[in-house]
């Protein structure tokens, strides 16, 4: 349990280890409050079953003499209203503690999303690979909410329950040493007992719901973001199989969950009111008379009637943490993630000043390795991009194009060689910097459900956003005229979830345009016009070509004749450099690429 604790306050920062101790600090008041609560029953009592007592409880006569009371009804009015007075008091303070500890705590949940978040995007590309963003989506937003209800709350209401069950003992200890620990040995053993057997149980089924929830998140990620193609092929009942068994899953772990954790209360409800008659049997024949036992039997029923929810809270409190500890492990183990995937701290764009870019881009020697491959995908590449020019890289699936330009784009660190822009090695420490040179489009333009400048503007805020560079970047990619014309509200209107409202041009013309608004001086080009018809892709073309001279260009090609117009081309294989030059020089001096280019050349040349 203590390792739990260690993790959760891993979680936290400095400032909420401190509120923290401030809360438990608060906590111990309840526990003082309960007891002064429980405790002030007792003269109340004694006085009801004995009202002489008043004069001969030496206590209690002083301060009916100091108030000068004149009757014993008088007094036992004020006892009474005393007793209500502190209850309330007791009450009012332990449920202000509950509402700073509840607002703590989800408070907590807002702020582990966010660390979580911010740690996921401070990672290395390459982390993501190797992991599935519908389940980086549920860690944030399912996962964290599972910790904070499941183990943080209850964690907290376990400590306070537990100050409090220990007060209520402390002080019937005081009374009667011999039936205290006996009450607490039996009620406490009978809970320890049942969680004990339960524990291991509550552990596996808590770590098949992680999985079992996981995958029902990526069924419902992958149904709706596949919605178009999956109404063509009619492959809806597919997905909802695929959704249905895991959900299933997850449903029957929570009720067999639940019913373990609500199960033994209604057994050790049983033994606690059978022992409360037993303590009333108990103080009937150790007093002899029914008025002697009476403030006792009242004691023991009024602690019993706090005891026994603490009891039943700390049992549910700890099933629930068991059940929920692998959400924590899991949240643990990427907060805390070291090693090749550690989180890399970046500073704001507008912190980052551009990286000087005026004369080359030169990869040496360069050699890539993805996670768990035996082969490279980039070996010993070598090869220069002067400025202002326009490159293209070409070569069949698996040469290596893709892998060479996300190396360019700082996406990938090099496992061999370097990577220099105007004779400065790029590395983690100023990759930022060279990005803030770079403009990218790929094939499959990543589009919010939002404006049309907003999706230009990508990521700048609101009140931050040059609508003259919005217009500008429409403008180059030949976009402004349709969005002037024929959207409704021109940039401010919304496109829908990833575009859909847009034709694939209109698409890929936005990431042109975004690529454009901060003014780069690298435009890179993933296969960009690959998915479109002739005559939209001509239209794209015009629009880099406008750029050509003013921008360095780089372009992955599908179609050969997208980079007909380069100033030098790569022809990539098995990650290397096979052969470059001009169009028409690879025409006639290399087969493949010929082969590539689908055209026969006559004998002449």
């Amino acid at each position: 349990m203590i390792s739990n604790f260690k993790k959760i306050f891993t979680l936290f920062s400095k400032r909420e280890r401190r509120q923290t101790f401030w809360i438990f600090l608060g906590i111990m008041g309840m526990g003082l409050t309960e007891i002064t609560g429980i405790a002030s029953i007792t003269p109340f009592m004694a006085v009801v079953s004995n009202p002489d007592i008043i004069h001969s409880n030496k206590y209690l006569h002083q301060v009916y003499t100091i108030m000068n009371f004149t009757s014993l009804n008088q007094f036992m009015f004020f006892l009474g209203v005393g007793i209500i007075f502190v209850i309330a008091f007791s009450n009012g303070y332990s449920a202000f503690v509950i509402w700073i500890l509840t607002r703590f705590t989800f408070l907590r949940g807002y702020a582990i999303s966010r660390r979580l978040l911010i740690k996921y995007l401070n990672q290395p590309y390459v982390f993501f690979l190797n992991r599935n963003t519908a389940e980086l989506s549920e860690n944030i937003l399912m996962e964290v909410n599972r910790v904070i209800t499941g183990v943080l709350i209850p964690s907290m209401d376990v400590i306070t329950r537990i100050v409090i069950t220990v007060s209520i003992l402390v002080m019937l200890i005081i009374v009667d040493p011999v039936l205290a620990i006996s009450v607490a040995f039996v009620l406490g053993g009978s809970y320890s007992a049942v969680f004990w057997f339960v524990r291991k149980k509550l552990s596996t089924i808590g770590e098949l719901c992680v999985e079992a929830r996981s995958q029902y998140f990526k069924a419902a990620s992958e149904a709706l973001g596949g919605v178009k193609d999956i109404k063509l092929l009619g492959r809806e009942s597919v997905f909802i199989r695929r959704f249905s068994v895991p959900s299933r899953s997850f449903a029957k772990y929570e009720a067999s969950y639940i019913t373990i954790a609500l199960m033994p209360k209604y057994a050790l409800e049983t033994i606690a009111f059978g022992g409360i008659l037993l303590i009333v049997l108990y103080l009937i024949g150790v007093k002899q008379n029914l008025e002697h036992a009476l403030p006792l039997v009242a004691l023991y029923s009024f602690a019993g009637y706090r005891l026994m929810p603490s009891l039943q809270r700390m049992f549910s409190g700890l099933a629930i943490i068991r059940y929920n500890l692998p959400a924590l492990d899991l949240l643990y183990d990427d907060l805390t993630r070291q090693g090749d995937y550690a989180s890399i701290e970046l500073e704001s764009d507008e912190q980052v000043e551009p990286l000087s870019f005026n004369d080359k881009i030169a990869l040496r020697d360069i050699v890539y390795y993805y996670p768990n491959t035996q082969a490279p995908a980039v070996d010993k590449l070598n090869l220069e991009i002067r400025s202002n020019t326009t490159v293209g890289f070409v070569g069949m699936t698996g040469s290596g194009k893709t892998t060479t330009v996300d190396i360019i784009l700082g996406l990938l660190s090099p496992s061999g060689g370097t990577f220099v822009v105007d004779g400065v090695d790029i590395t983690q420490r100023n990759v930022r910097n060279w990005q803030r040179n770079l403009g990218y489009v790929p094939q499959s333009i990543y589009l919010t459900d939002d404006t049309v400048k907003h999706n230009i503007a990508f990521g700048v805020a609101d009140d931050k956003i040059d609508n003259d560079a919005v217009e500008r970047a429409a403008r180059i990619a030949n976009l402004h005229d349709f969005v002037e014309t024929e959207l409704p509200d021109k940039y401010e209107t919304v496109i829908g979830e990833r575009g859909i409202r847009l034709s694939g041009g209109q698409r890929q013309r936005i990431g042109i345009a975004r690529a454009l608004y901060h003014n780069p001086k690298v435009l890179i080009f993933d296969e960009a016009t690959s998915a479109l018809d002739g005559i939209t892709e001509n239209a794209i073309m015009d629009a880099i070509k406008s750029l050509s001279g003013k921008r360095t260009i780089l372009m992955i090609a599908h179609r050969l004749t997208t980079v007909k117009e380069c100033d030098v081309i790569y022809m990539l294989e098995k990650g290397k450099v096979i052969a470059h030059g001009t169009y028409s020089e690879l025409m006639k001096s290399n087969p493949r690429f010929r082969q590539m280019a689908n055209v026969s050349l006559p004998d002449s040349v």
